[in-house]
């Protein structure tokens, strides 16, 4: 069974995760579903298997509708969605919940006079390459790369856009695109939903509530973290409501 979150560990993976990377994070909030840690290491599953673990964990924490807000292109009017978890769960995930998933998936591409053989983007490349660095997509691409014949130190932009073409079609689920309407000017258009990003956002959010409940109960009883955690939520709750009448 997959691990779930709990008040203790989610202050945890949100003290872990303040000074960590985007795709460090990720990894970190996507371990706490692995049934067993330390079996397959999480930074090298394919992205699709990464964005169902965490899928699993939001829905065992906080439930299975996410809410999302952007702004229509076109117009520019704010338009507020919510998601259902299984509309974003990648069709080729791979195991049920909490499972250990395959090896990332390999296939071979010829282009450009060169035979590629490649494989799926995994946590370990995110966390490698600094998106904000110049050729960073470039350098990513270049990860997946096994084997080029024949042999190239360095290949042209036309085949490495060719390869990153065919990544998402590899991996299924490794990035999250959501086809939107807009009510006011009936505008289509499709927008990207970082998982990870939004699974952080809840966790931060439940973390720094919980803690501005172990800040006022610490004042008002003295109570040290550890007795406040001790005490359920819905007891909690009524400590609080007296000691602030």
């Amino acid at each position: 069974m997959p691990r779930r979150l709990t008040e203790a560990n989610v202050l945890d993976v949100w003290e872990g995760g303040l000074d960590s990377t985007p795709a460090a994070r990720a990894l970190l909030i996507a371990s706490m579903a692995m049934a067993s840690p330390g079996e397959q290491d999480i930074a090298d599953l394919p992205l699709s298997a990464v964005n169902a673990l965490l899928l699993d964990l939001r829905c065992g924490a906080f439930g299975d509708a996410l809410p999302c807000t952007t702004e229509c292109p076109a117009c520019g009017d704010s338009l507020d969605v919510t998601v259902a978890a299984d509309e974003l769960r990648p069709a080729a995930a791979g195991g049920r919940t909490g499972e250990a998933v395959a090896a990332p998936a390999t296939a071979t591409l010829t282009t450009g006079g060169f035979t590629l053989a490649y494989r799926a983007l995994t946590g370990r490349d995110l966390r490698a390459v600094d998106p904000t660095a110049p050729g960073a997509r470039r350098t990513l691409v270049r990860r997946c790369l096994l084997s080029v014949s024949p042999p190239a130190d360095d290949l042209p932009d036309d085949v490495l856009d060719a390869l990153a073409s065919r990544l998402a079609e590899l991996d299924p689920g490794a990035d999250t695109v959501l086809t939107l309407d807009c009510p006011q000017c009936e505008h289509r258009w499709e927008a990207a939903l970082d998982i990870a990003d939004h699974v952080w956002s809840d966790v931060s959010g439940y973390a720094r509530g919980v803690l501005h409940d172990v800040h006022a109960l610490a004042r008002a009883y003295g109570w040290s973290e550890a007795d406040v955690l001790s005490v359920s939520p819905a007891r909690r709750q009524f400590y609080l409501e007296v000691s602030s009448g």
